[in-house]
């Protein structure tokens, strides 16, 4: 589950900063002619100014640096000082940060950050400049040490705080006068081409930056009386456009048909007439909304922010899930009813406030007009808490610790939170049995609704309050459906839509593109840079959507194609209105070996359709769940647990920024790649089937699924499926992977037990990706038991394995013969159809 998308926005908006120069590792620095700088900066997304700098940069290159960042009446204050040596170069930086102090001391050629009572090292690069999210005023640094002689665009490396080693590049672009109260001033455009993210940069000739304007994020840093600089929205005449003044009332408490009073902040636009509403309910703070509340209100809309049953100000007991079919309802029905209204609602959100909108929109509130489940789960069978059966443990208990954490906590205290959960060992708790007393060991005390997930094991009456697909038959409702290939609730978004086309649900607008689990479109993940097209403006699009939908203009979003797919690789998207694209040819690609396709250096064989399988007709391991399989993508390193035999952390979010030893973010995504590699060139307990290398460009776009052919030796166990890439290089990158417990195999709600030895046929759902293999890349297919501690291990005995602590060792068969052709389903995008698809 992600946090609450204000928080992260305002938090980590993206506007960078460039600066401070540094000799320790050798190469030059910007010239040493004196240079300070005294102002107030102010962060602006969209029209709100959400944080406020007041800064002293002083000649010798020190730097004093406050920042207080303000949402929905909260305020955070971070501050950053640097002390410079004798010759102008950074010596120490000191951070104030609302989850504690950080500093970072320069110690030759390392840079040593210390934060939460761990140390990290991190080898500084000849030249580096600083990047830090709050402070502004040092991208002049960046500017002034631009060799204008030289022009063109130049790279150099970056030192990330608090502790990571990356490369961004400068351009000048022009030269302009502009005039800003009566005066002119004479100008330089620089373009910072920063990880993810260009930044349009305003500065003088003396390296006084004025602006610093991130359009793809709709933020900017602009400089106290030069907000004329800041570069306006091209203009749109079928869109909304911030017209109205808003006015706010506060902590509305809105009575549900039981009574509760659900605490709700209503915006207002300030002007006559009736407007349509747009509903936002969530469990992280409804202040922590009011960036997205501001931004509709101004445009025409009521927002309201609802804090759900049992959050912060909102009465009655929290329970997830169970609740929100009835209070969406009553919400949406109130909203339609008031004077402002125009008697249309429409509701927005993420995770889990997407997951809201599907429960609401079950029970057909009348009002209801349309929805934007941004990376919305499925029912909680299919995602988490459950996956098939498989208990999702990682992802269940991070997010019932953050849950607990932030209960009527305020913006820093959620921050703080985040800092406090990161410094637990999950992958130390997690290892003890029965599952069910880990609230105990993680949370600190029994949790009533962890123990009711591990209670009601299958899909019974108490989650029949959760569970929405059955209702959607006659739920006919324009939707605009948005997530990522690296989503980590991306089956939501695929199951959704599926079901409502099963329907016959017309107007189903799909959007799915290289992003993780977020609403906001980036061109970066990790170490991967997409490039521009991956940034297609999706709050421009929400914004038409609601236009067209709540106040019938007629801008020609539903003449667009309805879905959107990213291909990795080529970074290019294929459009149509169907899902799979239309053209889409199913392939099998089929699992072979000689009966050893054990660890890496097996000989198991990935074969397409055209190929025949040989050799042996089965392969085998044994899984142990004193040794469960660790999940390979996913482990933090560790002096106790050597890779190979290890346990892997839970997941980022559970995680520092960076790995304890990693010189920088791409050395942090090898780390992980080089474990992946390491577990699956030991453990035996994986077997694995590799491809040829591709001889033609093979682009996969679409749900993927596999089918295998096994048998057990316990009377109930999981399976787990992942579609791998393998690069010339042999890196590994994970594009889909699926789990079942074998007892799930026909019904979530009615298990059936296997029979030892028997050979059954089991279905995985691997999810979704779009990407393109290219010429010399491998696909490579891995099925093991266990990916312990995401998923809790099954115990093999066919009792409860989440109550249970005795465990017996399977022996597992794959077959793969004439009789059981076990394969994975790709969606393969023929040469023809990608011709006839129109260009970004």
């Amino acid at each position: 589950m992600s946090l609450v998308r204000s928080i992260a926005t305002a938090a980590f908006a993206g506007v960078l900063a460039l600066g401070l120069a540094s000799r320790a590792a050798g190469g030059t620095t910007p010239s040493k002619a004196a240079f300070s700088d005294e102002g107030i900066f102010g962060l602006y997304v969209n029209e709100d100014r959400i944080a406020v700098v007041h800064f002293k940069l002083s000649a010798d290159g020190a730097l004093e640096n406050r920042a207080v960042l303000t949402v929905g009446g909260q305020s955070v204050t971070m501050s950053t000082r640097i002390t410079p040596d004798e010759n102008g170069d950074w010596k120490q930086i000191a951070m104030q940060t609302p989850a504690g102090p950080v500093s970072v001391a320069r110690e030759g050629t390392q840079a040593r950050t210390t934060a939460r009572g761990k140390t990290q090292s991190t080898e500084l690069k000849p030249g580096a400049l600083i990047f830090e999210n709050f402070s502004p005023a040092l991208m002049s640094q960046g500017v002034r040490a631009y060799d204008r002689n030289k022009a063109g665009k130049q790279t150099f490396p970056l030192f990330i705080i608090p502790g990571a080693m990356t490369s961004a590049s400068l351009e000048l672009k022009e030269t302009a006068e502009r005039s800003i109260g009566g005066k002119d001033i004479r100008l330089d455009r620089f373009v910072y081409e920063l990880p993810g993210v260009d930044v349009t940069v305003w500065a003088d000739r003396a390296g006084k930056v004025y602006l610093g304007d991130v359009p793809s994020q709709h933020a900017a840093w602009v400089r106290e009386g030069y907000e004329i600089l800041r570069k306006q929205a091209t203009d749109d005449p079928l869109r909304s456009k911030a017209t109205f003044a808003v006015k706010v009332e506060r902590n509305a408490r809105l009575t549900m048909r039981d009574g509760t009073h659900l605490a709700t902040d209503i915006y207002r636009p300030d002007g006559d007439g009736k407007f349509p509403a747009v509903l936002a309910r969530t469990p992280y703070d409804r202040r922590n909304l009011e960036m997205q509340a501001q931004y509709y209100a101004r445009r025409g809309y009521v927002f309201a922010a609802q804090d759900c049953r049992g959050r912060f100000g909102s009465e009655g007991a929290w329970e997830p899930f169970v609740n929100e079919k009835t209070d969406g309802y009553d919400t949406i029905e109130w909203l339609a009813k008031q004077s402002w209204s125009s008697g249309k609602v429409g509701m927005i959100g993420g995770s889990y406030l997407g997951w809201v909108q599907w429960f609401a929109a079950s029970q057909r509130p009348p009002h209801l007009v349309t929805i934007i489940p941004n990376v919305a789960p499925p029912e909680p069978f299919y995602n988490i808490p459950y996956e098939h059966g498989v208990f999702f443990l990682g992802g269940a208990i991070w997010w019932a610790d953050f849950v607990e954490s932030t209960a009527g906590a305020d913006l820093a205290g959620q921050m703080a939170a985040l800092g406090n959960i990161g410094d637990k060992k999950y992958h130390e708790l997690l290892r003890s049995l029965p599952v069910i007393d880990l609230d105990k060991k993680v949370l600190g005390k029994e949790n009533r609704y962890w123990r009711a997930w591990i209670e009601h094991w299958t899909d019974d009456a108490y989650w029949r309050r959760a569970d929405f697909y059955d209702d959607l038959k006659d739920v006919d409702l324009p939707v605009f459906h948005q997530s990522g290939w690296f989503d980590g609730d991306g089956i939501g978004s695929k199951l959704n839509y599926q079901k409502m086309i099963s329907y016959g649900h017309k107007n189903q607008k799909l959007v799915l593109g290289p992003w993780g689990h977020t609403d906001t479109d980036m061109r970066m993940l990790g170490e991967w840079d997409f490039g521009p097209q991956a940034i297609v403006d999706l709050q421009r699009q929400y914004l038409r959507w609601f236009d067209y939908w709540l106040k019938g203009i007629d801008n020609g979003i539903t003449k667009e194609p309805l879905v959107s797919l990213f291909v990795m690789g080529p970074n290019r998207w294929l459009r149509d209105n169907a899902y799979p694209i239309s053209g889409t040819r199913f392939e099998k690609w089929y699992l072979s070996s000689g009966g050893s396709a054990n660890t890496s250096g097996g000989d198991g064989r990935l074969l397409g359709a055209e190929a025949v399988g040989s050799g042996a007709a089965a392969d085998r391991y044994a899984y142990d769940p004193a040794d469960p399989t660790p999940t390979p993508d996913d482990y933090v390193p560790d002096e106790d647990h050597p890779a190979g035999t290890a346990t892997p952390a839970p997941g980022p979010a559970t995680r520092p920024a960076t790995t304890q030893n990693a010189k920088s973010v791409e050395e942090e995504a090898k780390l992980r790649r080089g474990y992946h590699a390491k577990v699956t060139a030991a453990r035996r307990d994986i077997l694995i089937y590799t491809s040829p290398p591709m001889e033609k460009p093979l682009t996969v776009a679409g749900p993927l699924s596999a089918v295998i052919y096994a048998s057990s030796t316990a009377k109930d166990t999981d399976w787990f499926v992942r579609l791998i890439e393998v690069n010339k290089d042999g890196q590994l990158w994970t594009r889909g992977e699926g789990r079942l417990r074998a007892r799930f195999r026909n019904s979530n709600r009615q298990p059936e037990p296997i029979k030892p030895g028997e050979v059954y046929e089991y279905h995985l759902d691997l999810w979704q990706t779009g990407m393109e293999v290219p010429v010399g890349n491998r696909l490579r297919v891995e099925v093991c038991s266990a990916s312990f501690p995401f998923f809790s291990r099954n115990l093999n005995t066919g009792g409860h394995s989440e109550t249970e602590t005795t465990f017996i060792t399977a022996q597992q068969t794959i077959y793969h013969d004439a009789k059981h052709r076990s394969h994975v389903l790709l969606p393969v995008i023929p040469t023809e159809v990608l011709s006839k698809q129109r260009l970004p």
